[in-house]
């Protein structure tokens, strides 16, 4: 039934006082914190503090905690400050695949014909907003964070905060661009590990259940995949992405 905002609430234990907080610890770093907040603190400070501490990667939430233990910071404000200074900031990587499609195109009759034409990259750049308008329904309906399902090791799971599918138009030519939002950067063992997880949701996961929906567009029912049976297939990240490119370009391809 309490009305005042968290930022007005100050973190007082008194009998009289309007509202009273109580703050302990379920740990010797939890007891340590909870005794250096004071009466002038606001709950809002308070929870900003724990927000901010819950976000750290790993091994710097264990120097918080020694900052606390060792008495380097004697107040929350302080403590506050030391999280926030050390927090990493999160960070994006892209990788990428080539797109191919299949059309289904319309006879004379205005009937879909039976058998498909395979369509690249350069085809399907055409309909880029209709295939960024597929991914946006299909995530809308999933209604799911795909990192939630990376089964790598343990260290990679707790870098990955969200997976996004989307593409990218580079010199005509239509890729996939499947963004992950991470805390801190792989390491290359990670990176490998998260590549091949990636790789398998082109083929068998999230992409699989997108190339089974026609997108309709004048030239027939179009099905788009992030993955295919190919030599030319690839996913790369970032840099390795723009070494492709250069490689492409220099040689006068497409």
């Amino acid at each position: 039934g309490i009305r005042t905002q968290p930022g007005d609430i100050k973190c007082i234990d008194d009998e009289d006082a309007p509202i009273q907080v109580k703050i302990y610890g379920e740990s010797e770093f939890g007891n340590r914190l909870a005794s250096i907040i004071s009466p002038e603190d606001s709950l809002s400070q308070v929870n900003t503090a724990c927000e901010l501490y819950q976000s750290l990667p790993y091994q710097v939430k264990l120097d918080a905690v020694d900052a606390i233990l060792n008495g380097q910071t004697s107040s929350l404000q302080g403590f506050a400050h030391y999280v926030s200074d050390n927090r990493m900031r999160d960070i994006t990587e892209q990788y990428y695949c080539p797109l191919v499609g299949t059309v289904y195109a319309y006879d004379r009759y205005g009937n879909l014909e039976d058998y498909p034409e395979h369509c690249d990259g350069e085809f399907l750049a055409e309909y880029q907003r209709d295939i960024q308008r597929l991914i946006q329904q299909e995530d809308a309906a999933c209604k799911e964070n795909l990192a939630e399902c990376f089964d790598g090791s343990n260290s990679a799971v707790a870098k990955l905060k969200s997976v996004q599918f989307g593409t990218k138009k580079v010199d005509g030519v239509l890729y996939g661009c499947i963004t992950a939002e991470l805390t801190e950067p792989f390491t290359e063992e990670e990176e490998a590990e998260f590549k091949d997880w990636l790789e398998g949701q082109c083929s068998d996961g999230y992409g699989e259940g997108l190339e089974q929906v026609a997108i309709d567009t004048p030239d027939g029912d179009l099905y788009v995949s992030f993955w295919h049976i190919s030599d030319q297939y690839f996913l790369l990240n970032r840099e390795e992405f723009n070494d492709y490119l250069s490689d492409i370009r220099m040689d006068g391809r497409q």
